[in-house]
């Protein structure tokens, strides 16, 4: 996927989740590996709405095989389930 595509992503990606994190701590930094759900910076219901956001942005329609929580534990794991998804022709 070309860089700039996938840095406009990732910003999209942080943005959403920061706006959703269930932390009260101003001192929390997202990193790109960090699992937001093991970390509890969001819950299994938020899940959902990342699907679609993941698809709305990229243009892609995840496949029912994919939806699974490793998939979208981090930016860096969702970035990888979209290259997947678009080298796939999808």
């Amino acid at each position: 996927m070309p860089e700039q595509e996938e840095q406009l992503w990732r910003t999209q990606l942080r943005e959403f989740i920061e706006a959703n994190m269930n932390t009260v701590d101003d001192d929390v930094v997202l990193r790109d590996d960090d699992n937001i759900f093991a970390n509890r910076y969001v819950d299994s219901i938020f899940s959902m709405r990342l699907l679609n956001f993941v698809e709305a942005i990229s243009g892609i329609i995840v496949a029912d095989e994919d939806i699974v929580l490793a998939n979208f534990s981090s930016i860096d794991a969702m970035l990888a389930l979209i290259s997947r998804h678009r080298g796939a022709g999808q």
